[in-house]
């Protein structure tokens, strides 16, 4: 019986991080942060761009770009027609030339979101996070940045196990990510019990995220059944078929994975930034 080789580690906890892998990955002239913020704020009673909702008295906007700037030379923002008047000009005031906007006309999805950022990306790799990720915090940052320059993967991302899960990975024996499965898609059967679920990070090799997107929209792949929007969570697995695969790094606070979407989860949200604000050095 001929020895098996030992399946590549796919699956990393915070703790596994060496620091040399975090240091590894501080080059922001590499990197671009792809926003996706087209989103309105209906469901937090507030009727202007959801980006610009204040949280401490600061709109997410400017949490989302402190905590970004020392990891990104450049951003992308995806705003809404209907947002850009309002959002763009508080983007070019903070960022400059280091700022950009794309806009999505139509609800059409963050594939699609994701996908129109391509010809203003210039750097090797590209971070995406949600545009109301305010609690990722930048230790998860750096160690998903080190991580995946260290490892050379085709797409990292950020999970963390949640019971029950919004969203679900599946995986094989050697932890190879096979699909993932929406609550909002009509996909609650898979979501039954603890899952792995996703943070609303998640960092690519440029090389490999626009063609994915472009041959996964143009097969269909990752359009939701309830929805009918090209979903990049569903494409996710494609990217372990590119040089590099998928890395994952687990975390263990699950506040992070949270977005603001609602009054409670934005009063949440506050009594968090705060302890942040209160811990930080002078």
């Amino acid at each position: 019986m001929s020895r098996r080789e030992s399946p590549m580690k796919r699956i990393w906890q915070m703790g596994e991080v060496a620091d040399s892998v975090r240091q590894a990955g501080l080059d922001r002239a590499a990197w671009t942060a792809i926003i996706p913020a087209a989103g309105e704020g209906s469901r937090l009673g507030y009727h202007r761009p959801k980006i610009l909702y204040p949280l401490l008295g600061r709109p997410i906007l400017h949490w989302l770009i402190d905590l970004l700037t020392p990891f990104c030379g450049k951003m992308v923002f995806v705003l809404s027609s209907q947002g850009e008047a309002e959002v763009a000009p508080l983007i070019q005031e903070r960022l400059g030339e280091q700022g950009a906007t794309v806009i999505q006309e139509r609800p059409t999805g963050m594939g699609d979101a994701v996908g129109l950022a391509r010809d203003v990306v210039t750097t090797p790799q590209a971070l995406v996070v949600w545009g109301d990720q305010v609690l990722l915090s930048p230790s998860t940052l750096a160690n998903a940045i080190g991580l995946h320059t260290v490892q050379g993967a085709a797409l990292t991302l950020a999970s963390v196990m949640r019971d029950p899960p919004y969203i679900r990975f599946e995986r094989d024996g050697d932890e190879r990510l096979l699909q993932v499965h929406q609550v909002r898609e009509g996909e609650g059967g898979h979501l039954s019990g603890p899952g792995e679920n996703d943070c609303g990070l998640f960092l690519f090799r440029v090389a490999a995220l626009f063609p994915v997107l472009a041959r996964g929209r143009e097969a269909g792949i990752g359009l939701g059944k309830e929805t009918g929007e090209f979903n990049l969570l569903q494409v996710l697995p494609f990217f372990e078929q590119e040089p590099g695969g998928v890395m994952t790094l687990r975390i263990g606070a699950g506040l992070e994975s949270m977005g603001v979407n609602t009054r409670e989860e934005a009063e949440v949200a506050e009594k968090v930034l705060q302890e942040r604000v209160n811990a930080s050095p002078l």
